[in-house]
């Protein structure tokens, strides 16, 4: 439990610096989601606590999205694909499909739904790209299952292989970071600067761990959104001053 409130607690503030600091509502609610969806895939079980706190957030989306909203639906659907993530359909079974899974679910829960809400027409400026980053997230995920998953589960690692998949992963933040509007190597301001530098020497240190690790542990890689999300932070308050 501890790792996963951690994980959303990530989540969360990643969301929160990408949807803008007055849009904590929709951050916080992402993360109690996101929270929820590990536990209940963990235990493997139904537990009764976590059904009567996804009904919450259930209701608390509906009053943001409005119950009768394409929005509300589409959230109705990712929480039946869960369910069935290994019940049912078993989505997690499926050769190569695991990977698209969780990022589709992270970027349209966490980015998507609440900027279509937020800023209507205007949400698809500067928002695919996380699928980026969500994906490369998905890949550290099947690193770290990579031996759990043998012989039961055919993932992208499995195919590639791991040194292969390190460097797919560290292109691919290298990709996101390339296009955020926020970090800018030759900006005029200094802070930015420093800030975009710091951010683009994240990916050679992740790739260093990966090279000399042999566990993987993806915890290392949550902390990457809960830096972007700061980062985030930090540059709105440097731009509103």
């Amino acid at each position: 439990m501890r790792q996963h409130l951690l994980l959303a607690f990530f989540a969360g503030v990643f969301s929160w610096g990408i949807l803008g600091k007055s849009h904590w509502d929709f951050a916080w609610l992402f993360a109690l989601s996101i929270f929820i969806a590990y536990q209940w895939l963990e235990e493997r079980r139904n537990h009764p606590i976590y059904l009567v706190l996804a009904g919450i957030t259930s209701i608390l989306y509906a009053y943001k999205l409005s119950p009768f909203s394409w929005s509300f639906a589409t959230y109705c659907g990712l929480g039946l694909l869960v369910y069935h993530y290994e019940k049912g359909i078993k989505w997690r079974r499926i050769p190569f499909v695991k990977s698209l899974f969780i990022s589709v679910c992270w970027f349209t829960l966490g980015i998507a739904i609440p900027k279509l809400v937020l800023f209507n027409h205007g949400w698809l400026s500067g928002t695919l790209s996380h699928l980026l980053l969500f994906f490369a997230l998905a890949l550290v995920e099947d690193l770290a299952d990579v031996a759990s998953d043998e012989g039961h589960i055919k993932t992208i690692p499995h195919y590639l292989s791991k040194s292969t998949t390190e460097v797919l992963i560290v292109l691919l933040l290298f990709l996101y970071l390339s296009m955020s509007p926020i970090l800018s190597l030759f900006s005029p301001n200094i802070e930015i600067k420093l800030i975009s530098y710091l951010a683009f020497l994240g990916p050679f240190m992740y790739y260093y761990y990966l090279r000399k690790t042999t566990n993987v542990n993806h915890r290392y890689f949550d902390l990457i959104l809960f830096v972007i999300g700061i980062l985030h932070l930090l540059v709105q308050n440097k731009v509103n001053s």
